[in-house]
């Protein structure tokens, strides 16, 4: 109460883990609606797998749909830490039927489903024992490995076994749930998930490389590579099952000039295909997905900086021009969030670093300046997680545009560490290609701030450098 009571005379609240629930609590009671927020996001911030389950529980009680929302999020696409998790064990039946029903529940394999109920059961198996098909209903049967079947058939029929586990196999075998008898009532298809596309290579050559990594299972695959020779510059983003190369710089025979180019990568077909051209020849400019629409905003032409905005939709063949940017910029960086996009800093006219996060709400298409960056600069990484805006590039920043926090995030991997690349796949952020001067170290960084993982994966990133581009596209097997 003396925390709100301050409140009102700063506008301005201190908020830590052993005052948050009691100041929640209370500003719920005196309807002080900013310091939920505040709140909120704050534990939105402390979201980890060892308390999310907790968290979605907890949010309802207060109707907190992005803190909910989130936790979800974070307990979908972390199950194989959660399900090791204390909160795990104690996890009403409704919630574990709602997670495991989940389109987007992402796991190395369906094998980890079964055995994420087997754990729930063995909790407390007098009680809930007699769930266990209801559950297993739930399981995508025709995605369970062939090895992990053969283990499940071997056990059904050991004569003798008293045990728990494998009474419910038995049970399992010879009375399985509607979805294990009719392949008609199993999902066509498997879960939903992230994979990861990296284009690369040095503008000089023939050209330059594209290669996808499977999260899954932790490999890269060579894909068809851009045919182009001495184009640098352009943009790369993703809208659906297509990748979009926008723009760039060119050289002919002899003169660079920027060009109004898009070249479409089919992830399904593995070719690339030229699309229509933009309006604007453009280089150093964003491109980003929203829903079915690409968007490319602001860069260079021949002539300087420019605010110029244009769309397109996926299924049309025509660019369709949109409100100028509130701010001119070349070499910034945008990532989009739900119908919202937001561009964070670059540089400006007169060749300085410009501070700001421009957002342009594509339902009205009006742009604002809503904030500035702690640390304004040019080829900043940018990416989103859970609804939060995450800057990497000389130090490293969560930014919760709701409520204007900037939160530096402290890890030894991002400190004074530039990249050439990020991307946010099921719920993890990458790094690629780390800067040195003029050159580059052909690494990979995983950052998951859910499992307090900040290390080097890979260090030897097939992809050669430098890094033009990297996007997430989701996907899932059939």
């Amino acid at each position: 109460f003396q925390a709100l009571l301050e409140f009102t005379r700063t506008a301005q609240v201190l908020i830590g883990q052993e005052n948050v629930t009691s100041l929640l609590e209370t500003a719920d009671f005196f309807q002080f609606d900013r310091v939920k927020l505040l709140c909120e996001k704050f534990l939105e911030r402390e979201l980890h797998v060892s308390n999310c389950l907790g968290l979605m529980t907890y949010s309802q009680q207060f109707a907190f749909t992005e803190l909910y929302l989130s936790a979800m999020n974070v307990a979908l696409t972390h199950w194989g830490d959660v399900i090791r998790q204390e909160e795990f064990k104690a996890l009403p039946k409704e919630m574990l039927m709602q997670l495991l029903k989940s389109d987007d529940l992402f796991v190395s394999r369906e094998d980890v489903v079964f055995d994420s109920i087997m754990i729930w059961i063995m909790e407390d198996p007098a009680t809930r024992e007699e769930e266990f098909l209801d559950l297993v209903g739930e399981v995508r049967v025709t995605f369970l490995s062939l090895s992990f079947l053969d283990i499940l058939v071997k056990r059904s029929r050991r004569a003798g076994e008293t045990d728990i586990f494998s009474r419910l196999i038995k049970k399992l075998d010879s009375c399985p749930p509607p979805s294990w008898q009719n392949p008609k009532l199993c999902p066509y298809a498997g879960r939903s998930y992230d994979t990861l596309y990296v284009l690369g290579g040095k503008h000089d050559k023939e050209q330059q490389e594209l290669f996808l990594f499977q999260p899954k299972t932790g490999t890269w695959q060579a894909c068809s590579p851009l045919q182009r020779r001495n184009l640098t510059q352009y943009a790369v983003a993703a809208v659906g099952s297509f990748l979009f190369v926008t723009g760039g710089y060119f050289r002919d025979e002899f003169v660079w000039y920027s060009v109004d180019w898009v070249l479409i990568y089919n992830c399904l077909d593995n070719c690339w295909l030229e699309g229509p051209a933009m309006k604007k020849s453009r280089n150093s400019h964003c491109a980003v997905g929203v829903g079915l629409y690409l968007y490319v905003l602001g860069g260079s032409t021949d002539e300087g900086i420019i605010p110029a905005v244009e769309r397109m939709a996926l299924m049309e063949s025509e660019w369709e021009s949109m409100s100028p940017m509130a701010e001119p910029v070349e070499r910034g960086d945008a990532v989009s969030v739900g119908t919202r996009i937001y561009v964070v800093c670059g540089l400006d006219e007169n060749g300085h670093v410009y501070d700001g996060v421009q957002r342009l709400n594509t339902e009205t298409d009006s742009w604002d300046v809503i904030s500035f960056s702690p640390l304004p600069r040019y080829d900043l990484c940018i990416t989103s997680l859970n609804g939060a805006l995450y800057t990497v590039g000389g130090g490293a920043f969560r930014f919760d545009v709701e409520t204007d926090e900037w939160t530096q995030v402290n890890e030894e991997c991002l400190t004074r560490k530039f990249f050439m690349g990020c991307s946010t796949v099921n719920g993890q952020i990458y790094l690629l290609g780390q800067r040195k001067g003029n050159s580059a170290l052909p690494i990979v960084v995983l950052f998951d701030p859910y499992t307090d993982v900040c290390q080097v994966i890979d260090n030897q990133l097939p992809c050669p450098l430098p890094i033009r581009g990297c996007v997430s596209v989701r996907r899932f097997d059939t």
